[in-house]
């Protein structure tokens, strides 16, 4: 007499077999997402650190003097603000803000770039101009393809001033009024920016508003008390 072994059997064996292959994978894949992460920058004793993905940090800066490190999106660049000695800054809220710098540097540690310098309003017409103010340097970001670098910065008493430096020629200039401010990297306003403004009804009283401008500064559309419905619908694409 034969002996008969179950379809079943041999149903589940192969499944066990098949089973392998895809454990191995996913135990590869695991290890892999340990030992790789994504880049990212830091700061210790005032200078910039560069730690790539394979965990390995590089010191970038040893001025003692450094802040606020900004990767950008191809890892390729880092933007910093560095403190720096001369006359404090003054904006429309009377504050007087010591000075600072931007600077850009290479995650390889070369060069180094100063890309603007604080600087007070221009006072050639009598009044002070605060859209050429560039008190500090804060929420710097950068464009999708890393070239520009938005930041803003103290101005009038009710609202900041969005600027943007162009970081291959350090040429700046002022792009908007904002007291909010995002770069948008994907969708179908890549590189735009949704910005909050604070406005005023004509028959009396302010509101603080998101709106979408174009990279330089030209107003598309209202968004709304929050961004969450806009960025459901056009950074989704």
């Amino acid at each position: 007499m034969s002996l008969q072994v179950p379809k079943a059997f041999w149903s589940k064996l192969k499944r066990r077999k098949n089973m392998q292959p895809v454990l191995i994978l996913v135990l590869g894949a695991a290890l892999t997402a340990v030992a790789v992460g994504a880049p990212s920058v830091s700061v210790s004793a005032g200078n910039i650190y560069f730690t790539n993905e394979a965990g390995n940090s590089k010191r970038l800066t040893s001025s003692g003097l450094d802040s606020e490190p900004v990767l950008s999106p191809d890892g390729k660049w880092v933007v910093f603000v560095r403190s720096t000695s001369g006359n404090p800054t003054m904006t429309a809220t009377g504050d007087d803000i010591k000075p600072t710098e931007l600077w850009q540097i290479g995650t390889n540690g070369r060069d180094a770039t100063l890309l603007v310098r604080c600087r007070n309003a221009d006072l050639k017409t009598g009044n002070a101009d605060m859209t050429t103010v560039i008190a500090a340097f804060h929420n710097m970001q950068f464009s999708a393809d890393g070239r520009y670098v938005f930041f803003s910065t103290p101005a009038w008493v009710v609202s900041g001033a969005v600027h943007v430096v162009d970081t291959t020629n350090a040429k700046e200039h002022f792009v908007c009024p904002g007291n909010g401010m995002e770069v948008l990297h994907s969708g179908q306003y890549r590189d735009y920016l949704l910005v909050e403004q604070h406005r005023y009804f004509l028959g009396g009283g302010s509101y603080d508003w998101w709106w979408l401008f174009s990279p330089d500064g030209k107003e598309v559309s209202p968004v709304g008390e929050d961004t969450s419905n806009f960025k459901d619908l056009y950074l989704s694409e």
